[in-house]
């Protein structure tokens, strides 16, 4: 009996011993399992992060543009309104140097209206019109000469903040993947010469593109019609209908009516002036005029039959009448020689303003002498802006439609030896180890975002901020006139999948 008890406890201990070694690699193997799982999610999640933060990089120099962009925009109008005042107060300065001595004596015959001019006249020089003319001279093409330059500085920092991003963007990708997993980095082998350095060129060479803004390309027709829109220049730019001048009517006696008994007395000044984008896009131009006119009746008695008369002030012979006018040019120098200018201007800006048709004779007269000295030679519209591809024409606005083509795909890798496995806490333990089975040298993953444009017709909370959404309710296109680029993950192509599988 108790020699088959002891070969009872013998084939026990035989049978725990292979139990427990069943168990012992069943733990091995669920822990190296679950350290490949983790490493590999710890990879996932650092290529994700780098990925993105590269798309980040392409959204924000997208956004840099369009803020470059607005500002060259901007500065136009600037330059526009500028050279405006220069033209309106040239003609104010002209219209009262022409009239001054007889309008003076006219007016006195009409008391009523006399405090209105002579308190204009009373003003002290240094604040008259002719003086404020005469200072803003001085300076105004200073004033332009330095916006334009500004503009150029926009235009050059477009082009350099452009291809730094391109130079830099894998750098900051490889920074990010270390410090989410210092272990890890972005591979350096066929994938990425192969897939994501050839993305990063297409991107940098055929999805944004310098464009010319001053010939007669339809991109730069759409540079030249955002300058010229009615959102973007101001009613004083377009069309300076105005009366700078009081109006005169008075009934009271006027020394007209020599012999006979006044009627009345009528007198006003009609302004007219705007300012255009010449047809080239290389000049902005200016012009202003007024012009007086007025009528007056008088009363005489041919025995006891009483004999009205009506005669008109707007006489060629008096000065008077004839009005000044005012003009101002930036960019090439020269006469007007445009009427109408570019084809987008305002309608209220065609003929400058009304200028040429409404008062005519001061109008024209400018017209024919020309806009004077230039303030900037190298004004108008600057050579170049920078704006997505002609070919990028989004159907929606899906992601992928939108300025979603170009993504951005990574490749990251970490070598065999630095993922902790079994192997790694037994060291020289060989005979209860379990190698782990890598395919290659090293732990592999694919991460993949892209930059893209996005403002809805409507808000969503959930997927944007509120307050995106635009005034019209309509759906804005990709651009780089608005800053309205974001970053976001995206699938892994197939042939991405292949591509990165082919490279191990």
């Amino acid at each position: 009996m108790k020699t088959a008890i002891a070969k009872s406890g013998g084939q026990a201990l035989i049978l725990c011993l292979l139990l427990a070694g069943a168990a012992a690699l069943a733990c091995l193997l669920l822990f190296n399992s679950g350290m490949l799982a983790n490493t590999k999610t710890q990879l996932q999640n650092a290529a994700d992060a780098g990925a993105y933060s590269g798309a980040v990089m392409l959204a924000r120099d997208h956004n840099f543009s369009a803020y470059a962009n607005r500002a060259m925009v901007a500065n136009q109008v600037a330059v526009a309104q500028l050279i405006s005042l220069q033209s309106y107060l040239e003609d104010a300065a002209s219209t009262r140097n022409r009239m001054n001595d007889r309008v003076q004596s006219d007016q006195a015959r009409i008391p009523v209206a006399a405090p209105a001019w002579f308190a204009i006249r009373a003003i002290p020089p240094p604040l008259a019109i002719t003086s404020v003319n005469t200072a803003y001279r001085q300076m105004s093409a200073t004033a332009v000469q330095s916006i334009d330059k500004l503009i150029r500085a926009f235009e050059k920092a477009q082009q350099t903040h452009h291809a730094v991003t391109a130079d830099s963007v894998m750098l900051v990708v490889d920074d990010v993947v270390k410090q989410n997993d210092a272990q890890a980095g972005v591979s350096t082998g066929a994938f990425q010469l192969g897939t994501t350095v050839a993305q990063r060129d297409k991107w940098r060479n055929d999805y944004t593109k310098e464009h010319s803004a001053n010939d007669n390309s339809n991109a730069a027709n759409r540079f030249a019609n955002v300058v010229v829109n009615a959102e973007s220049t101001d009613e004083f730019v377009r069309d300076r209908r105005s009366t700078p001048l009081p109006r005169w009517t008075s009934a009271t006696k006027a020394s007209y009516c020599k012999g006979g008994r006044p009627l009345w007395t009528t007198f006003s000044f009609k302004h007219r002036g705007g300012t255009l984008l010449s047809a080239d896009k290389k000049r902005w131009l200016a012009l202003d005029a007024t012009q007086g006119s007025g009528s007056y009746g008088c009363l005489y008695m041919i025995g006891k039959v009483p004999v009205p008369v009506f005669r008109s002030l707007r006489d060629p012979s008096r000065t008077h009448g004839q009005g000044g006018s005012g003009g101002a040019v930036a960019g090439r120098g020269g006469p007007y020689n445009d009427r109408n200018g570019f084809s987008g201007n305002p309608a209220a800006a065609r003929q400058y303003g009304g200028a040429l048709t409404g008062v005519p004779t001061p109008a024209g007269r400018r017209y024919r002498n020309g806009p004077g000295t230039t303030l900037d030679a190298q004004g108008g519209l600057q050579p170049t802006y920078r704006d997505i591809a002609d070919f990028i024409k989004p159907a929606n606005q899906s992601f992928e439609l939108n300025g979603g083509q170009m993504p951005l795909t990574i490749e990251v890798e970490r070598g065999q030896a630095s993922v902790r496995t079994s192997s790694t806490f037994l060291g020289g333990a060989t005979n209860i180890r379990l190698d782990p089975q890598m395919k290659g040298s090293s732990m592999r993953t694919l991460s993949s975002a892209h930059a893209f444009f996005y403002r809805p017709n409507r808000d969503s909370s959930a997927f944007t901020r509120t307050g995106w959404k635009r005034a019209d309710n309509r759906t804005e296109m990709a651009s780089l006139f608005n800053p309205y680029w974001q970053a976001r993950l995206r699938d892994r192509t197939e042939g991405e999948r292949n591509a990165s599988q082919g490279a191990q």
